[in-house]
This record gives structure tokens, C-alpha cells and sequence, in this order.
């Protein structure tokens, strides 16, 4: 075997351009596909937080306008119209609702330095639909909750910019130039984690009364709606009864009309919202073409690279080398060059996801500066096996087949080159 590996270092370098695009065209492939699974898994995998995105249907902003001229229309339910939509639904474990993140003022009452940090208004069941890590302190109560108390859990990076310090518990900061009492100090959340992240979460019920209570509680009401679901149940489950509840709804005497035609899975929320598209059939299609083609092109390539080499292969039989032998060398010398490709290709897949983190994981209006991605998330070695794989198999049937043949044939017609 030591014999092998030196013999093909040394064929690799007497061919450094044929090696130098075989490494690439294996590095190119690898860290694509590696770099396009892992933002999928990241966006849609039950990771913590987001430990449920499975389970999960999110709601659209819905829509109430006036039955009689269908004027007046509001893009948002207001809470009375979205209990009755999604409340005790059959399958559904529990119902929660909440409001994008917000870039809002933040800072201390004796001090004139103003962060603006993203703030997230949620119902009180929140922190049942989220693995959020507190560093101290609770979430805030039902109690709390329904009182409208000015009440808050922030992340440890939120703590340390307003007070320097992790123990916060019972202390006071302005948010959006009011007062709130932290209750809570929670792990940083990456913004990967487009639903949990926010720097500071607050009670929903804080928002104006009369369009947080209302039917037609416009933007000023439930922004958007969160299911989890029970094992064996089906998001087209969920559209259906909820479909059967609207139109329910909206055949009773009622001045207004609401509409809720969007619901979506965690990955339909994520990557297609408002688009009449199969998750799974892009994602498919992405992962064949990106590594085909590419598979296509280096065997094409080392394909001709063999053909070169069939002289070589006629004088190695003729002083006596066999068969196996020379199938060895070139197995060898092929997996030197596609190991070497792999191990670039993940490093580089790495890279390229964590350069462009802020590109690939933003969300709306929201900055990802900070972004953290732990190396939990980047290490996929199921994934490279397989990708590795495949491209192993497609570098070998392009080299040892045409090789094969050669060394079936006749050594004087394969010198001559017939």
C-alpha cells in the first residue's frame, strides 16, 4: 500500500494540471452541495431553539374587510377573529401568536448612550413552543400577562450592553422610551432562528387594548399565528378544519369578513411564503443539478485524461505490470486526489457559510450582525460521506472503466493507438 500511495504522489506530479483540476472539480462539488444542505438543515431542522419546526404551522397576517363593498380592508385579524379560528383545533397541541421583531430604542434611565435592539411582542404560552436556555430568572407569567405588566426576558448579550452584568433580575431599562422590569435572562439566540430570535421578548397583550381585543384588530392586533401540532397530524389537516371555520365564520350575520388563506410549514414559511411551489421538488432539483452536472463535467474530464494515458498503460502491460496492478495505481492515485478534494470541499463549504451568514440567514429588516454558528451546526459528516461518495463513484467509473478496458486489449493496437 506505501508503495501504491508513492507511486501515485508521484504520477500526480508528474500530471499537476490534471491533478489540480480533478482536486477543484471534487472541492467545487463538495462544498456546493454541502453548503446548500447545510442552510437548508439550518433554516428547517429541529435545532434548539427551534426544536420543533416539524410539528410547526405558522399563520399569515390574514385579511378583514367589509362584507357589504369590501372596503375597510385590514391586512390582520384582530384576537377575537383568530380564537376563533385556531382554538382547540382537533391535532393541534397548542396555539400561540406574536409579532415580527422590531428595531426599537433601548437604554438605561439615568443614561443618555441608546442601543437599538430587535424586540419581539409574544403571548404568554411562548416559551412553550421554544427550547430557550435561561442564564436567570423565568419567563413571565399567565398573571403577568393578562395584567399588562411592563415585563421582559432578554438575551445575555441584551444584559451585558444595558448593564454591564448577567444579573439583572428585578432591574429596570426604557424600552421604547417606557419602563419594563426583566424577569428573565436567556442564551444568546442566533438570528438562524428567524421565529425565536429577538433581543428582547415582551408581553403581546402590552399592545393597544381596544385593537388587541378586537375583530378587526388590523396591524395593531394578532400579527401572526403559531400551531404546533400532535404526532400524525398534517398541516393539510389543519388547513382544512380551519377552512371549514372561516367559512363558518363568515356565513353569520357579521358586518366583516376575514380571510386566513395562508398556512405554512416551517420550511413553506421559511423559503416559499405566498409561492405556489413544492418545498421538497426545488430542494430536489437544486441537489441533483448542483451534483450531476459538476459529476458529469470531472468524469467527462478525467475521462479524456484516460484516454491520454492508454500508451501508458500498453508499455506498463508490456514490461509486465498485471492488471490488478495497474488498477491499484490509478485507484490509489484517484482517491489521493478525490480525498484531498473532499477535505478542501467541507473546509470550504465552512467558510463559505460562515463569510456569508449575514447574506444567507437574513430575515426582513432584521441585522444578523453577531450571528453566531456553532460548530454543531457546521459539522455534518453523514452528509460529506455521502456527497463523497457519490463523487468517488463517478471519479472511479471514469477512470477504472476506461482503464479496464485498455488493459483487455491487445498491447500492440493499444500503443498504436487503434
Amino acid at each position: 500500500m506505501k508503495q501504491l500511495l508513492t507511486q501515485a504522489l508521484h504520477l500526480m506530479r508528474q500530471n499537476p494540471f490534471h491533478t489540480v483540476i480533478s482536486i477543484m472539480g471534487t472541492a467545487v462539488t463538495i462544498a456546493f452541495i454541502m453548503a446548500v444542505v447545510m442552510i437548508y438543515d439550518f433554516r428547517t431542522a429541529d435545532i434548539s431553539p427551534e426544536n420543533s419546526r416539524s410539528c410547526m404551522v405558522y399563520t399569515g397576517r390574514g385579511m378583514t374587510y367589509r362584507k357589504a363593498d369590501h372596503t375597510n380592508i385590514s391586512s390582520g385579524m384582530g384576537r377575537k377573529a383568530f380564537e376563533v379560528l385556531f382554538d382547540s383545533l382537533p391535532g393541534v397541541k397548542e396555539v400561540t401568536w406574536y409579532r415580527g421583531v422590531s428595531k426599537t430604542p433601548c437604554s438605561m434611565a439615568a443614561s443618555n448612550e441608546t442601543f437599538h435592539c430587535f424586540v419581539r411582542p409574544v403571548a404568554s404560552n411562548w416559551f412553550k413552543f421554544f427550547d430557550y436556555e435561561f442564564v436567570s430568572g423565568r419567563a413571565f407569567t399567565k398573571e403577568e400577562y393578562d395584567a399588562r405588566r411592563r415585563v421582559s426576558v432578554i438575551t445575555e448579550r441584551m444584559a451585558l450592553q444595558l448593564f454591564g452584568t448577567v444579573d439583572v433580575i428585578g432591574r429596570e431599562f426604557l424600552c421604547n422610551f417606557v419602563s419594563a422590569k426583566v424577569v428573565g435572562v436567556i442564551r444568546n439566540v442566533s438570528a438562524i432562528f428567524q421565529t425565536a430570535y429577538a433581543d428582547i421578548l415582551i408581553p403581546f397583550s402590552l399592545e393597544d387594548e381596544e385593537l388587541y381585543s378586537s375583530w378587526t384588530g388590523g396591524l395593531g392586533g394578532i400579527r401572526l399565528g403559531l400551531l404546533k401540532l400532535e404526532p400524525g397530524i398534517t398541516p393539510d389537516d389543519i388547513r382544512a378544519e380551519v377552512q371549514r371555520r372561516q367559512d363558518r365564520l363568515n356565513s353569520a350575520a357579521f358586518e366583516y369578513a376575514f380571510e386566513m388563506k395562508e398556512l405554512y410549514t416551517h420550511t413553506e414559511y421559511t423559503f416559499f411564503r405566498g409561492k405556489d411551489i413544492s418545498a421538497s421538488l426545488v430542494y430536489g432539483l437544486l441537489i441533483i443539478i448542483l451534483l450531476i452536472v459538476p459529476a458529469i463535467n470531472i468524469s467527462g474530464m478525467m475521462h479524456a485524461q484516460m484516454q491520454e494515458r492508454v500508451t501508458e498503460f500498453a508499455v506498463r502491460k508490456a514490461y509486465g505490470a498485471s492488471r490488478v496492478s495497474i488498477m491499484g495505481r490509478l485507484f490509489a492515485e484517484n482517491m489521493l486526489t478525490a480525498i484531498v478534494g473532499g477535505i478542501l470541499g467541507y473546509v470550504l463549504s465552512c467558510c463559505m457559510v460562515w463569510i456569508g451568514r449575514v447574506w444567507l440567514f437574513g430575515s426582513g429588516d432584521v441585522e444578523l450582525s453577531g450571528i453566531s454558528l456553532e460548530g454543531g451546526l457546521l459539522l455534518r459528516p453523514n452528509l460529506f460521506a455521502l456527497v463523497f461518495g457519490i463523487c468517488v463513484l463517478f471519479n472511479m467509473l471514469s477512470v477504472l472503466l476506461p482503464a479496464w478496458i485498455t488493459t483487455r486489449r491487445n498491447i500492440a493496437v493499444a500503443i498504436k493507438g487503434e
